[in-house]
């Protein structure tokens, strides 16, 4: 792994939670239109049965799409893959000192200028990309020595 993989490692990071949040409005949205389309439910008591399947709920479940229930399983699977690769992101990430975290941090996942860090670090620019350079040099060897970061295939 070399440092641009690095860095593509850490851009992943900053819109993981905007996949995420992406899936699951996806898997909302197929649940809202196929689970909670029930419609009315007589609620006086009294048996209506008409030879069919007695209740509302296992009439909707039956013309469930197979396609949009195996669509909701591979997207709530996906969804704890991001969530299990983020969290080992941030592992790596937390194992910096506090000022490459907060350039790497600032640089990377917040998309602040070097002034910007430069002021929150009380290092120049050229002191802040000294120390990214040997932040990225430390994340690279931890990415690679991670096994799911190193196996797992983030998205181009």
């Amino acid at each position: 792994m070399n440092k641009g993989k690095a860095i593509e490692i850490l851009k992943f990071y900053r819109d993981v939670d905007k996949a995420i949040s992406l899936n699951e409005r996806v898997i909302n949205d197929l649940e809202d239109q196929y689970y909670n389309s029930v419609g009315a439910v007589n609620m006086d008591g009294m048996p209506h049965g008409k030879g069919g399947t007695s209740s509302p709920v296992e009439t909707t479940v039956l013309h469930i799409p197979r396609s949009a229930s195996r669509t909701i399983r591979e997207m709530e699977r996906e969804n704890g893959k991001l969530e299990k690769i983020k969290s080992e992101i941030l592992h790596e990430l937390n194992r910096l000192n506090y000022h490459q975290k907060a350039v790497i941090l600032g640089f990377y996942i917040r998309g602040l200028q070097w002034e910007q860090i430069s002021e929150q670090t009380h290092y120049s620019p050229r002191q802040c990309r000294n120390i990214r350079d040997t932040a990225l040099d430390r994340l690279t060897k931890r990415f690679t020595s991670n096994r799911m970061i190193a196996n797992y295939r983030f998205p181009e």
